[in-house]
Protein backbone atom coordinates (compact mmCIF):
# COMPACT_ATOMS: atom_id res chain seq x y z
CA UNK A 1 0.00 0.00 0.00
CA UNK A 2 1.02 3.78 -0.68
CA UNK A 3 -0.60 6.34 1.07
CA UNK A 4 0.40 9.74 -0.73
CA UNK A 5 0.70 13.28 0.44
CA UNK A 6 0.56 16.30 -2.05
CA UNK A 7 0.99 19.92 -0.52
CA UNK A 8 -0.50 22.84 -2.18
CA UNK A 9 3.17 24.30 -2.98
CA UNK A 10 4.18 20.79 -4.85
CA UNK A 11 6.08 19.06 -1.77
CA UNK A 12 5.25 15.12 -2.09
CA UNK A 13 5.82 12.44 0.22
CA UNK A 14 4.59 8.57 0.08
CA UNK A 15 3.79 6.47 3.10
CA UNK A 16 4.81 2.92 2.35
CA UNK A 17 3.62 -0.18 4.13
CA UNK A 18 6.72 -2.61 3.87
CA UNK A 19 4.52 -5.68 5.85
CA UNK A 20 5.71 -4.91 9.61
CA UNK A 21 2.13 -5.22 11.95
CA UNK A 22 1.40 -4.67 14.96
CA UNK A 23 -0.35 -6.79 17.88
CA UNK A 24 -4.26 -6.31 15.88
CA UNK A 25 -2.57 -7.17 12.47
CA UNK A 26 -2.49 -4.12 11.25
CA UNK A 27 0.21 -2.97 9.10
CA UNK A 28 2.86 -0.02 9.68
CA UNK A 29 2.79 3.14 7.56
CA UNK A 30 6.51 4.24 7.05
CA UNK A 31 7.64 8.28 5.80
CA UNK A 32 9.11 7.71 2.51
CA UNK A 33 11.09 11.06 3.68
CA UNK A 34 10.55 12.59 6.87
CA UNK A 35 12.59 15.95 5.92
CA UNK A 36 9.55 17.05 3.83
CA UNK A 37 6.71 16.51 6.21
CA UNK A 38 6.22 16.77 9.74
CA UNK A 39 3.25 14.37 11.94
CA UNK A 40 2.04 16.60 15.07
CA UNK A 41 -0.14 14.19 17.02
CA UNK A 42 -2.86 15.86 18.86
CA UNK A 43 -5.40 15.07 21.28
CA UNK A 44 -8.56 13.84 18.35
CA UNK A 45 -6.26 13.21 15.54
CA UNK A 46 -2.97 15.05 13.83
CA UNK A 47 -1.41 17.55 12.04
CA UNK A 48 0.78 17.30 8.63
CA UNK A 49 3.14 20.08 8.26
CA UNK A 50 4.84 21.02 5.10
CA UNK A 51 8.60 21.42 5.71
CA UNK A 52 9.23 23.46 2.52
CA UNK A 53 6.46 26.18 2.85
CA UNK A 54 5.21 25.48 6.18
CA UNK A 55 1.17 24.82 5.03
CA UNK A 56 -0.60 22.56 7.80
CA UNK A 57 -3.36 20.35 7.53
CA UNK A 58 -5.15 19.04 10.11
CA UNK A 59 -6.17 14.86 10.03
CA UNK A 60 -9.37 14.56 13.11
CA UNK A 61 -9.95 10.49 14.08
CA UNK A 62 -12.98 9.64 15.55
CA UNK A 63 -13.67 6.95 17.18
CA UNK A 64 -16.07 4.13 15.60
Amino acid sequence: MILAFKCECGNHVDFHAFGDRDEHGRQWLELEDDERIAIIPGKDGFVLKCNFCKETYRISVSTV
